[in-house]
Parts: C-alpha cells; structure tokens; sequence
C-alpha cells in the first residue's frame, strides 16, 4: 500500500498544480476582460451627465480612484455604465486615459404607432415625448420589461412591448443614420455652443480637425450627414460639426403654431418652482417650493379632468435643473408652459399681488389672456404682464409664461397664499384661461 500510495503522489501534484494554473489563467482572463473596458476617475469629483456635453444635466457624480465601465466615445466624452447599471456621459480630460475596448450597442425599432418616451421606467414617470412607429433608437439597458435608450440627446424608458430589437453595432463614433447628404431648407444657420468646438473634415470623430471655433461663432449651413451639418464660414471653408454642440437658426428652433382648439386636445407642462435643496423664498411656516408643489398639483388635477395631457416637472419634493424644466416642455412639444412661483423681497411688505412674465413677444397673447382671468375677483393686487428674462422662458421653445402667485414676505399676502380657498381661485383662473385661449 505504502508502495502505491509513492507511486500516486506524484501524479496527484501534477493534476493539482494543472488545476492549480488552469485558476489562475482562468482568474486572470477574467480580470483583463473586466479591466479592457474600465478607466480611472483622476479628478476628485466627476459630474456624470446625461449626454455628451457640458450642456447636459449632471445625473450624478463620482468620487476620484473609482473605476467606471466604458461602452463608446463621442466627441472626446465617454459614454459609461455606473454600478446601478444606469448609463451616463463623463468627460474623458477628467479620467485617465486607460486603453479600452467598445461594448456592443444595440438599436432597437418602435413597433406601434405612437409610443410615449418616459424619464424613468414606470408609468408614473414623466412623458419627455413620443416616438412614431419606425423610429429607430439606441438602446442601452432592459430591466423590468422597461428598455432603457438614448431619446432626443438624454437617457429615457420604453416600454418593452413597444420596442423591437432590430440590430448591433459596434463602434467608438456616433450612430450616422444615412450616408447620403440631407439638405434641410428649414435650417439657416448653425452656432457653436462651446469655446473651441472642432470642426473636421469629414462626419466623424476620427476625421481630422480642420480648425476650432468659438462660442457663439456662426456658420452657413450645407447639409445634413447623420448626426453630423456640414456647414461653411465667413471664408468659404467647408467642414463637419457634431449635432450635440450646437445650436440652430432661432427658424428652426421656433415653436410651431398650435393646431388644437380645445383644451382637451392640449399638452401642458406645469412647472413647480424651486425644490429640494432649492427652498425659494422663506416663510414663518413653509418654504416657495412647498407652496408651488401644492399648487401645481391641484392646478394639474383640474386639467386633467378637462382632458389636457399634463406633464409635471416635479411631482415631489426634488431638485430640477433649469435645463431640465425647459428641455421637458421642448421635447413634450408642449401647448403651453407654466411656471409657478411666490415671490418675495428685500424689504417686507414692500410690494404686494401677482405678476405675469413673459420672454418672447409671440407668448404676449397668452400672458394677457391669462393675466386678465387672474384680474377676475383675486383677493390680492394684480401688477399685470411684464417682460422677464428667466431662463425657463428664455430657453423655451414652446409658448411659456412665468407667474408670481403673491408675496411671501407680505403680511396680507402670506394669510391668503396658502389658503385652500386662494389656490382654488389661481386654479380655476387658469382652468378659465386656457380655456379661452384655445378657443379663439
């Protein structure tokens, strides 16, 4: 037995140190494929966005030394997966500049006739636009019969049973829908919204760069080549920009005129100002942001027994973005656009009522109709309509005003804002004058 068990010995450590080196081939294949596609944060903290540009809202952020996975480039920033397998943009000068292979991307087909795009997977969530059947997007995550996808330059959620798995591509650039030029007649000139925005030589991050252009620089407009214009300067040197680090013509970017006649065939964005780190003007007892939720809620509630399609900024206590508000109501092609907010001074008791704000002259109409309906029995002073550079209003495509519901630091006024009965009437007046304006 002795004899045998001498003979075996060398054997057994054969097959252990073979099974021993099969591990640690195993364990280190794993660990270069998990590492070909990870990067380094260098900077202490990264603001993760929702696309491809400082422009973008800021989703979240990353502490420095943490590594993130990369799934493609896009004009020198990197699209990635976080740890909650939610997908973001970094820029690629604040990590280290790992090498890193490009996940696959699939694109997917929406296969009914209309198919509402929402900001978070669940039927509560906030409708950011439609999609008409055929139209193709890049999909980026499936969980819970939800598909996460790339819709108008952010991340939205699809019902799965309205999308279709049509195809894989695998690629560092963008998507280029066409190879064909596609001239627009409707686009006249383009702006460069970023200092040192690159303009190359052919539809492509890997084209070379022909020269950088400035904020705010302007240039003729050619053509259409995927998500790239070929465009022309004051010179009559030709070139490619991206799509998402520009601007178009204000021709292009002008809300059409609205075809309903009704308040039930509308889209009305209703936006609660302030929220969560955000408070707005203080009170003895509450805060602005509190007194613009309750209002907007109630205010949505009366429109949507009336018919209209409500989309609501913020339905809780949350911090949205600027951006955020006014891209809601361009992407939600909404009818009309309500801001709600309480104003409030330096000095107490100073001025007293409601105001109506508007930007461009095309929304006048509609700040009237409904400044005259907030005239009507208001049992605070009413200061009429006013011009106001916001920047909800300004980066506002869509017909939008801006209302300053009374004073916070008015003694009057504060006993009536918060009353059920004064939010009744600021609803009821504006129940009453959309009514009217989308009848005349």
């Amino acid at each position: 037995m002795k004899k045998i068990n001498k003979l075996k010995q060398p054997k057994n450590l054969v097959f252990f140190l073979a099974i021993l080196l099969f591990i640690s081939m195993t364990t280190f294949s794993t660990f270069v494929l998990a590492n070909q596609n990870t990067i380094k944060v260098d900077a202490s903290v990264v603001n993760i966005r929702t696309g491809p540009g400082l422009s973008y809202d800021i989703m979240t952020q990353v502490v420095g030394g943490e590594k993130i996975n990369i799934l493609s480039e896009e004009n020198e920033w990197y699209k990635i997966r976080l740890s909650n397998d939610q997908i973001g943009w970094v820029a690629s000068w604040l990590i280290g500049n790992t090498e890193f292979s490009v996940a696959s991307n699939k694109v997917g087909t929406i296969s009914t006739k209309i198919a509402n795009i929402r900001s978070e997977g669940n039927l509560d969530a906030t409708i950011l636009g439609k999609a008409t059947q055929g139209t193709e997007l890049t999909i980026l995550f499936q969980q819970n019969n939800w598909t996460q996808v790339q819709f108008n330059g952010q991340v939205a959620w699809v019902s799965s049973d309205l999308i279709e798995i049509t195809a894989e591509k695998k690629s560092i650039i963008p998507i280029i829908a066409s190879t064909k030029n596609d001239e627009d007649s409707s686009i006249e000139t383009i702006t460069a919204r970023f200092e040192g925005t690159n303009i190359r030589k052919g539809p492509s991050t890997n084209e070379t760069i022909l020269f950088k252009a400035n904020k705010g620089d302007n240039f003729t407009y050619l053509s259409t080549e995927g998500e790239w214009y070929k465009i022309k300067n004051n010179d009559g040197q030709t070139g490619y920009v991206a799509n998402w680090v520009v601007d178009l013509s204000e021709s292009q970017l002008a809300a059409p005129p609205a075809n309903i006649t009704s308040l039930a065939e509308a889209t009305i964005v209703i936006d609660a100002g302030h929220g969560g780190e955000d408070p707005g003007a203080p009170a003895p007892n509450y805060n602005e942001k509190e007194a613009t939720l309750k209002t907007a809620s109630a205010l949505s509630g009366k429109l949507k027994q009336a018919g209209a399609n409500v989309i609501l900024t913020r339905s809780s206590d949350e911090f949205v973005s600027l951006e955020k508000r006014a891209s809601i109501s361009n992407q939600a092609s909404a009818d009309v656009f309500i801001s709600l907010h309480y104003d409030s001074t330096e000095i107490p008791n100073e001025v007293s009522g409601t105001t109506t704000y508007y930007y461009n002259e095309k929304d006048v109409g509609l700040a009237e109709t409904i400044n005259e309906q907030l005239q009507i029995n208001n049992p605070l002073p009413n200061n009429g309509t006013r011009f106001g550079n916001f920047y909800v209003l300004r980066e506002n495509t869509q017909p939008a005003i801006l209302l300053e519901l009374g004073y916070l630091n008015n003694t009057v006024d504060q006993a009536t804002i918060y009353t059920n009965s004064y939010r009744a009437f600021v609803v009821e007046s504006l129940y009453q004058a959309l009514n009217t304006y989308f009848s005349s």
